[in-house]
């Protein structure tokens, strides 16, 4: 059977998908600010493998010195199902530790990945964002016009000097314009719904990201409440990643001597103008 071939539709479906998740991907990465790593690791390392899997290794090989690989259980649990060993794998690269000999960083509490939940979320933003186009041109041909095939060319011709912005338009006499018939298409412009609802589920996403938003429109009055409410949901996420790098910082620091820290990256701050007893955008 013949391999279907991908049409332009497809393509873009595609492009718009993968342009979305990396750069939330890339809001995910640049997150947190690792300091005191040993030489060869880099935070893009960790960060990596707590974005796609939720959770890496952190050891030291006797030839090798530390490193952070990307791992899995090593099948038997102890009494409260916990792993009593990892296999860490990279590239030609595969080695088993016990649990003790290592030090296990999680993406969270419960070592959930990031990724599946960036995927649900931009997958969303995609269909927003693809409806958008296809609305968009449809409002271009808001007319169908229908006429006999020998007068075809003709009107092709008139409507493109039309387009071409014409002031004048020549016709030859025996043009029959009764031939021509004309349908609306009744195509909505729905862009500002679409880019509200787009909006709605970036904001949702950023707020699970722990990265500041407004989960409002820029022109609507966010009172003092509702700001530190959503302030509160976006830090209670950031936080249950935090806490996660920083146990994980405490216990590589005692196992193996090092000094290794980890905070959030300092946000930019948006300047916020009281109007009438709360607050508003600037």
């Amino acid at each position: 059977m013949a391999r279907k071939r991908a049409t332009l539709t497809d393509l873009l479906n595609d492009l718009t998908f993968k342009t979305l998740y990396d750069k939330f991907r890339l809001v995910c990465m640049n997150e947190w600010a690792w300091k005191g790593l040993p030489d060869g690791i880099q935070e893009r390392h960790i960060e990596r493998w707590l974005f796609s899997r939720g959770f890496c290794c952190f050891f030291k090989d006797p030839k090798m010195a530390h490193m952070v690989l990307e791992c899995d259980t090593g099948g038997q649990l102890n009494v409260y199902g916990d792993p009593l060993g990892y296999r860490a794998h990279g590239f030609n690269y595969q080695r088993y530790l016990d649990a003790d000999k290592c030090v296990i960083i999680r993406n969270n509490k419960l070592a959930l990945a990031t990724e599946p939940f960036v995927i649900h979320y931009v997958n969303k933003i995609t269909e927003a964002e693809r409806t958008m186009d296809v609305n968009i041109k449809a409002c271009k041909t808001p007319v169908i016009f229908a006429c006999d095939d020998k007068d075809v060319l003709t009107f092709k011709r008139i409507f493109q000097q039309v387009d071409g912005n014409v002031p004048a338009i020549f016709a030859d006499r025996g043009l029959n314009l009764d031939s021509i018939t004309a349908f609306q298409t009744g195509v909505k412009f729905m862009g500002n719904e679409l880019m509200d609802y787009k909006r709605s589920v970036e904001s949702d996403l950023l707020t699970f990201l722990g990265q500041n938003n407004t989960p409002v429109d820029k022109k609507e009055r966010l009172i003092t409440d509702e700001a530190e409410a959503n302030n509160q949901l976006i830090q209670s996420f950031a936080d249950l990643q935090l806490e996660a790098r920083k146990k994980a910082c405490e216990e590589i620091n005692a196992m193996f001597g090092l000094n290794i820290s980890v905070k959030r990256r300092e946000p930019v701050e948006k300047p916020v103008e009281t109007v009438d007893g709360g607050a508003q955008d600037v």
